[in-house]
């Protein structure tokens, strides 16, 4: 039996039928628009999706965006749905949900709402670079909130802990993220973990600032000088932040989305491109590198390490 693809592959006939549905909904919009459902990675939202429906807010009198518990944070302006699908079973990229099955859902909320003939602005319609290049724009802010007790630390790190179904190596083990939390407290730094407190590990003797609600992680954020982690959402979500980030991965071409996403152009360390678990000593050598090299670009951290306003970012 073949394995179930980790994402929807869009056909020529598809591309064409969403081609056509762009145009229709950019050259006369509805008053209201469903943005979504939303059932990918987290990433994906951040980096391209969430850009893209901020920027369609400002044509419509309503717009309401189905997406994952905790995210309304994404989405201000907007009236936010959740939607029950398990991250860990979303896939990759914009998930592998079919584009009839998008739709109904979509339609499905708007019954429920008693919205009558909405815009539905689902991930499909950004299915290739030129469907984004010839139809939509992306519209990004800096989020920052004010740091947690309003205290500043040095280290925020994401242990990734996510079981999906496939090939997906990416989880740092515990062991390793213990050595490594207590190789940079030994160094005098101060160190937090971050993420969702179902998928992500926090070591032991860090301040445990894991949550579902995007809004406490943007202050976890705020008030660190510098967010480590495996190459995922958690570090495209510091990008946001106008953070510093260190990153480990299995192969440039996954730092490269990093590298490309980067509205902010915000400084990105490389820790390894190599594995999706490095040794403690690597990583903590390079978050030192990283302070030394910060010091120096934000004159001892007076000045911000982020650019505004916001560039375009690559098209995928």
């Amino acid at each position: 039996m073949a394995a179930e693809p980790n994402y929807y592959s869009y056909t020529l006939a598809d591309a064409v039928r969403f081609a056509v549905l762009s145009a229709r909904q950019k050259l006369a919009p509805s008053r209201c628009l469903i943005a979504g459902p939303y059932v990918g990675e987290f990433g994906w939202e951040l980096m391209q999706w969430q850009g893209y429906v901020r920027a369609r807010r400002h044509y419509y009198e309503q717009v309401h965006v189905i997406t994952y518990p905790g995210r309304d944070y994404l989405y201000e302006g907007c009236i936010v749905h959740h939607h029950s699908i398990p991250l860990h079973e979303a896939g990759f990229r914009y998930g592998k949900l079919s584009p009839r099955l998008h739709n109904k859902l979509a339609r499905d909320k708007a019954a429920q709402l008693g919205l009558h003939d909405p815009d539905v602005f689902s991930p499909d319609l950004l299915c290739t670079q030129y469907h984004k290049r010839l139809f939509w724009r992306q519209e990004f802010r800096l989020f920052q909130e004010p740091p947690l007790n309003g205290i500043i630390r040095d280290v925020a790190f994401h242990f990734r802990l996510v079981d999906k179904p496939g090939d997906d190596p990416k989880n740092y083990p515990a062991d390793r993220a213990n050595e490594l939390a207590d190789q940079c407290r030994r160094r005098g730094f101060s160190v937090i973990c971050i993420g969702h407190p179902d998928y992500a590990f926090c070591a032991d003797g860090c301040e445990d600032q894991r949550s579902v609600d995007l809004r406490h992680t943007v202050a976890a954020i705020s008030g660190v000088r510098l967010v480590a982690g495996q190459n995922s959402g958690p570090m495209h979500l510091a990008n946001l932040c106008g953070k510093p980030t260190v990153l480990w991965a299995f192969a440039q071409c996954s730092i490269d989305y990093s590298l490309r996403w980067n509205p902010f152009r915000v400084p990105i360390y490389v820790a390894a491109n190599d594995t999706y678990q490095p040794a403690p000593d690597r990583v903590c050598q390079t978050v030192l590198q990283a302070f030394e090299n910060l010091k120096m670009r934000t004159e001892e951290f007076t000045k911000p390490p982020f650019s505004l306003p916001a560039r375009k970012i690559a098209y995928y």
